[in-house]
């Protein structure tokens, strides 16, 4: 008998920090998001920075990035529920999603 295997959802702070990997590859002062109450200033994570999460976030979450030029998320929380108020796919897995943005 097959089993059905269900999708987990991608976890966000690991995704947070995938992506934030991506944007700053040569950035050691980036600490990593630890929970989803993190504010991104206390990671590392400036303006810019957060700007490109973002624009990575909606690629992933197929938000127009229209939608997402007045967000401004202070918290990973922040981000999250930003998100998934406007998301209209999500991704698979943690590797595919890196894979997407690369």
């Amino acid at each position: 008998m097959r089993m059905l295997m269900e999708m987990q959802p991608v976890n966000f702070v690991e995704l947070i920090n995938a992506i934030a990997r991506v944007a700053k590859p040569m950035h050691p002062d980036f600490n990593g998001v630890k929970n989803m109450s993190d504010a991104f200033k206390d990671t590392g994570i400036d303006s810019l920075d957060g700007i490109i999460i973002i624009i990575y976030c909606c690629q992933l979450y197929g938000i127009p990035e229209e939608v997402s030029k007045e967000w401004l998320p202070v918290t990973v929380q922040d981000l999250y529920d930003l998100i998934m108020a406007h998301k209209t796919k999500e991704p698979a897995s943690l590797e595919d999603a890196i894979k997407e943005i690369q």
